[in-house]
């Protein structure tokens, strides 16, 4: 709708995975380029946490791009409360194995048998489970400790390796449910926390996306870029949906740019405006000194 008037040749916002808007920090290229070495060197498991659209579904992305690229076959799953029966008969299907077990001790005897019973000819699988802080409810850990156990033979292998490589990725709830669970923790090999963007980097990204499109970085003042750091916190998926809305008010205003009222709307439009205000009275709060 508002493209032409901004002379963009697309929508620079969407919060879609596309290889012409990704927009990363130092911090992004050296924690998948680790990610890229576990997958790679056939390690166990890894874990990736961060806040809510901080950019987790676009790393798991790139990992499952990296892998096509290499042959690795890729299972992609998130995770749900008490789901464990159901993400192993996902597992199952995705190995080409019946998926009709009725209990989750079934389904992971399954599995073992066809570990067993296809020793010559099993492959490494890249197993990808978002929203991993669900695995805290029900048997979520045991599944995942116990696909951790899987291995290909050393007889198949020089000296074996892990049937699947796991990546978990979720919020940092999962944190302090991990760690009452010390088998599954022993066996994640990289520990990446994904943080937000800082103010710089917020400009960074917004520049990057509007240039994606054809568009003049100029559109945002700097006013309006810093009232977008406000309200988002440096967090993608808020920066795009402040984006977006600032540019169709803009066009409906006509305004020759994006201003910090424009901003400051599309925050109140987004409810962004409430969740910023909740963070400040948030601190304020434990700001306070005690009497």
């Amino acid at each position: 709708m508002y493209t032409a008037y901004w002379n963009l040749t697309g929508l620079p916002f969407l919060n879609v995975v596309n290889d012409r808007l990704i927009y990363m920090t130092e911090q992004h290229r050296e924690g998948i380029a680790r990610l890229y070495y576990l997958i790679d060197q056939e390690r166990i498991a890894g874990l990736l946490t961060g806040a809510y659209g901080v950019g987790k579904t676009m790393t798991l992305e790139c990992l499952h791009r990296h892998a096509a690229k290499t042959r690795l076959p890729v299972t992609r799953i998130d995770a749900i409360p008490n789901g464990s029966l159901p993400m192993a008969r996902h597992i199952l299907r995705s190995l080409d194995l019946p998926d009709h077990a009725q209990t989750l001790p079934e389904a992971l005897m399954s599995l073992q048998a066809h570990c067993q019973r296809n020793s010559n000819s099993l492959t490494r699988s890249l197993l990808l489970i978002d929203e991993a802080q669900h695995l805290a409810v029900g048997d979520g850990f045991y599944l995942a400790h116990y696909l951790c156990n899987l291995r290909i033979p050393a007889t198949t292998r020089k000296e074996g390796c892990p049937l699947f490589t796991i990546i978990l990725a979720g919020t940092n709830d999962i944190r302090p449910a991990l760690a009452r669970h010390e088998s599954l923790r022993r066996r994640i090999q990289l520990d990446w926390h994904l943080e937000p963007l800082t103010a710089a980097q917020t400009t960074e990204y917004v520049h990057h996306h509007i240039r994606a499109v054809g568009g003049d970085i100029w559109v945002f003042g700097q006013d309006a870029l810093d009232a977008v750091y406000t309200y988002s916190q440096g967090v993608p998926r808020s920066i795009n949906n402040l984006c977006d809305t600032a540019l169709l008010l803009g066009f409906a205003a006509q305004s020759p740019n994006v201003t910090r009222d424009i901003v400051r709307q599309a925050a109140h439009d987004t409810g962004l405006d409430v969740l910023h205000n909740e963070l400040v009275a948030a601190r304020d709060t434990t700001l306070q000194p005690s009497l």
